[in-house]
């Protein structure tokens, strides 16, 4: 029993409309991987945002949990498409997608996480020290 990989770089095994057979282990284990995306969206939800040290990482939480339960739900869709076999929702070039899709948001939340909150917490930080000396509102 030998693996074969190189269909997998044929795209004419991408471009079809035909679904990919998901009642196998592979398809199964897709399955899993889905809704294990949907379960870790509601367990960084519920553990990890009250967690969080300041709003930034807050926010940083909040983009995962959208992306994990968003391309999981997706993915569940997807793969109901294909075990009904529904030619044009459930072809293969549509996981092609969702996993482009996947990688993009990922990218965008590191891009955020890397260069746009250390921006934030300095200017925050700059706006901290410059309050310090001036007045403040008499209760």
């Amino acid at each position: 029993m030998s693996f074969d990989l190189r269909p997998l770089f044929s795209p004419s095994y991408w471009l079809t409309f035909d679904p990919p057979a998901v009642w196998a282990g592979a398809g199964r284990s897709l399955l899993v991987i889905f809704v294990g995306m949907i379960v870790a969206s509601v367990v960084v939800r519920r553990v990890k945002i009250p967690r969080a040290t300041d709003r930034h990482q807050a926010t940083i939480y909040r983009k995962v949990v959208n992306l994990l339960f968003t391309m999981g739900f997706v993915g569940i869709i997807l793969f109901f498409f294909s075990f009904q076999e529904i030619r044009l929702f459930g072809a293969r070039f549509l996981y092609l997608l969702w996993i482009a899709g996947t990688v993009w948001w990922i990218v965008s939340i590191v891009r955020y996480a890397k260069k746009q909150v250390p921006e934030a917490r300095r200017r925050e930080i700059e706006r901290f020290e410059l309050e310090k000396y001036l007045p403040k509102k008499k209760k």
